[in-house]
């Protein structure tokens, strides 16, 4: 993959891939819910990790005075590259912002926003509504907001 080439050009077949729910993190006062998608063994390497935080952290606001400040992020290797989804939740916890960045193996510390709106694959989406579904069960049908089994929450699986 070169960063030049539009997202979801090269051919690819559907075949599961092993998504993680990973520790989750801190990122300044935001808490940082973490999932990993791996097309090419269980878990990508350190250096893959080392780009979600950088994504991480250059896509984050600042933090809602006085609210809850919680974010995720999904790295996903592939052969042809990296790429991370950073999700953060509003301050009335209700609309998801995101943005995602792509890089090539050969420098995964230049990372370029994905092209052409792209926001998701198919297998970040299953992290994604994992979190989805954990923000509403524990967070909003909540009160006060359970954030521990929040945290919890998690996919771990060939999706």
């Amino acid at each position: 993959m070169t960063t030049e080439l539009q997202v979801g050009q090269r051919p690819t077949r559907y075949a599961p891939r092993s998504v993680r729910t990973l520790e989750h993190g801190t990122a300044g006062n935001w808490t940082v819910k973490r999932y990993a998608v791996s097309a090419l063994r269980e878990l990508p390497p350190a250096e893959v990790h080392a780009f979600a935080w950088d994504a991480v952290h250059r896509s984050l606001p600042e933090p809602y005075a006085g609210g809850l400040c919680h974010a995720f992020s999904v790295v996903h290797e592939d052969a042809d590259g990296v790429y991370a989804v950073v999700g953060w939740w509003s301050a009335n916890r209700l609309i998801l912002h995101t943005r995602t960045w792509l890089a090539d193996w050969t420098d995964l510390e230049r990372l370029t926003e994905a092209p052409a709106h792209a926001t998701a694959c198919v297998w970040e989406l299953a992290a994604i509504g994992c979190e989805r579904d954990a923000w509403v069960e524990h967070v909003l049908r909540t009160d006060p907001p359970d954030i521990g089994r929040y945290l919890a929450a998690g996919v771990h699986g060939e999706y």
